[in-house]
């Protein structure tokens, strides 16, 4: 009992006319559709919903058609019993052939990523004649937004980790890595069982399914902030490299919340419309800054410069605005005197005035004594 593959691509030529029926996803399966229940179509391109909550029961000679991007999944009891990942034409059969297979991964991506987790929750017993069908989308779910109602703090390693906070808003990408995960551990139970909803989308306001990865992905922000920040990167490199962001994302949300592992999801994409720091780190930041310029020899610089304006204006000011002046030149020795003691006890300020003063003339050599009188004979 499984699954015979009789073509790959799309249904075409000889298989149009042969396969009159056969089942498909639905019409309403969607980009932001995680999961929906196979549907019979006919061959004129319509669907046959007759007895929806018996539509997407299969039995021996029942035709799937799995197009690109999609993934077929077959359960009993909610138990799963075969999974088709390749694209193309398959027959279900009751019979015991040598050719047919429980699950189709091919020799790509998934082939290592579900075929662990499909041997461990596949049906263990004799499968029934009766299956439900669902196809689950293997595409880039995009667009879901994202925004931070209040500040996210994070270590940023740019200013010797010092706590920040930022607001973000903006929109995320996932991907369904391991659909078998996530048919067993998210999805909804009214879905899985054939009881319920024919479909799952996200973007609908779901109050399980999408607060939670809501929660985990907002919840894993800091950690990535943190960690994108301990490459010299800045935020504002984010909007450059949504990329990169994104795998720090994936990586802090993985830990923190075991989306690979524990439901088949990763995030591949992040597109910030909004990072800003509020307005006590900006306050940190400015401070931070400032300190790193004062330090060495920018800041030496930079007050010699303040001190000699300082005097040139005293000196070049009379009366009370000439005493003004001198106040600010006395005010700035203060700063003086602390690089004294940075330039090894020299005054920049006598130096800058020993440059300015001219050069004093040599003086003369004092001359000769004259020599006695030689008394006469």
């Amino acid at each position: 009992m499984a699954f015979l593959k009789a073509f790959g691509g799309a249904i075409s030529g000889a298989f149009a006319n042969q396969w009159l029926e056969y089942m498909a996803p639905p019409k309403t399966m969607t980009d932001h559709t995680l999961i929906a229940r196979a549907v019979p179509v006919k061959v004129n391109g319509s669907e046959n919903n007759d007895g929806e909550e018996q539509a997407n029961l299969i039995s021996n000679g029942s035709k799937f058609m799995v197009p690109e991007g999609t993934c077929l999944i077959t359960v009993e009891n909610g138990a799963i019993v075969s999974v088709i990942a390749e694209p193309g034409g398959y027959t279900y059969t009751t019979e015991n052939i040598p050719e047919a297979r429980s699950m189709f991964a091919g020799d790509g991506f998934f082939a290592s990523t579900f075929g662990t987790s499909f041997k461990q929750f596949k049906f263990g017993g004799q499968p029934g004649n009766q299956q439900q069908a669902y196809y689950v989308n293997l595409k880039d779910i995009m667009g879901l937004a994202y925004g931070t109602q209040n500040p996210i703090r994070y270590k940023d390693a740019n200013y010797a980790n010092t706590m920040l906070a930022v607001t973000s808003n903006g929109t995320y990408t996932i991907k369904v890595v391991d659909p078998v995960l996530m048919f067993k551990n998210l999805i909804p139970t009214d879905i899985t069982s054939g009881q319920g909803r024919s479909q799952f989308d996200l973007g609908e306001g779901d109050g399980g399914v999408e607060e939670s990865l809501f929660s985990g992905f907002v919840g894993s922000l800091a950690s990535a902030l943190s960690a994108f920040t301990k490459g010299g990167k800045s935020i504002d490199d984010i909007q450059g490299g949504t990329v990169e962001f994104a795998k720090a994302v994936n990586e802090a949300v993985e830990q923190n919340y075991q989306w690979g592992t524990k439901y088949g999801l990763a995030i591949v994409n992040v597109q910030p419309r909004g990072l800003d720091w509020d307005q006590p780190s900006v306050d940190l930041i400015n401070k931070f800054n400032t300190g790193n310029l004062m330090q060495g020899g920018v800041g030496n610089a930079y007050a010699q410069t303040q001190i000699a304006e300082g005097f040139n204006a005293a000196g070049n000011n009379a009366g009370t605005n000439g005493m003004m002046g001198m106040g600010f030149g006395m005010g700035a020795m203060g700063a003086a005197g602390m690089n004294v003691m940075n330039n090894g006890g020299v005054n920049p300020v006598q130096q800058q005035q020993a440059a300015q003063q001219p050069a004093a003339p040599a003086p003369e050599a004092p001359a000769a004594p004259e020599a006695p009188a030689t008394p006469a004979e």
